[in-house]
């Protein structure tokens, strides 16, 4: 995966079945809305804001809006079912499905009849943890929940050089874990944008997602989805 920040172009999701048919990392794109993503066959990675994951058949992945994640098949005959999902402004999740192949043969009759079965297994089954099973997992997990201070003090503390936590966790999620905390911050910024009025609105928001001030949020508001703060409270 490489480090440029993804185009300002916001994905948006056309429902139905997708046999995958790229190798190595797809790089890390954004999309509009939230969706369910359902591995139908052969098996993929993905990293995204909510950790990284292996998708088996009958996983189903939670992408919620605003998401960003790079995707990697592992192996051939790699097919997936996306079906479109409400406002979800949290960081998704990855459920097993209780009968894939009946969402499967109802998806192929009707996407909502598919989406009924989803709706009811996301409702009523626990998602599985994200992997933690190296620093950089844990470095996202926290850099998420809002709890690191400066990058470098972090690096400190868990005996890593900071060129190596720079390295590493692109690696690991394609981008440095400076960009990444603002992409998440980011985000933020938008879903509260899309939800409040006002004319302090902009102003509290930008103070509210650990932004140094107004300007700042608007211009990587501006830079990430190619839309001004105006126009996201608009929508």
């Amino acid at each position: 995966m490489n480090d440029h920040p993804p185009a300002t172009r916001l994905r948006t999701v056309a429902p139905g079945f997708e046999r995958l048919e790229h190798s190595g990392w797809l790089p890390r794109h954004r999309h509009r809305d939230a969706y369910v993503l359902i591995a139908v066959d052969g098996v993929f990675e993905q990293a995204s804001y909510a950790g990284r994951v292996t998708a088996r058949p009958g996983d189903l992945l939670l992408q919620p809006t605003l998401d960003c994640h790079a995707n990697r098949t592992l192996g051939e005959h790699v097919r997936v079912l996306r079906l479109p999902w409400r406002f979800e402004p949290g960081t998704g999740g990855v459920h097993a499905l209780r009968d894939l192949d009946a969402v499967v043969r109802a998806a192929q009759r009707d996407p909502r009849e598919a989406l009924a079965l989803v709706e009811r297994d996301v409702a009523t089954l626990e998602p599985r943890p994200a992997r933690i099973a190296d620093w950089e997992d844990e470095l996202a997990r926290q850099l998420v929940a809002g709890s690191v201070g400066e990058l470098r003090d972090w690096a400190h503390a868990n005996a890593i050089a900071p060129e190596t936590l720079s390295r590493g966790f692109r690696r690991r999620f394609g981008v440095t874990p400076s960009r990444f905390r603002l992409e998440w911050r980011t985000r933020a910024a938008c879903l509260r944008l899309a939800s409040r009025a006002g004319a302090g609105a902009s102003r509290d928001i930008a103070a509210e997602t650990g932004f140094a001030d107004q300007a700042h949020m608007s211009r990587c508001v501006l830079e990430m989805t190619g839309a001004t703060p105006g126009e996201w409270r608009a929508r």
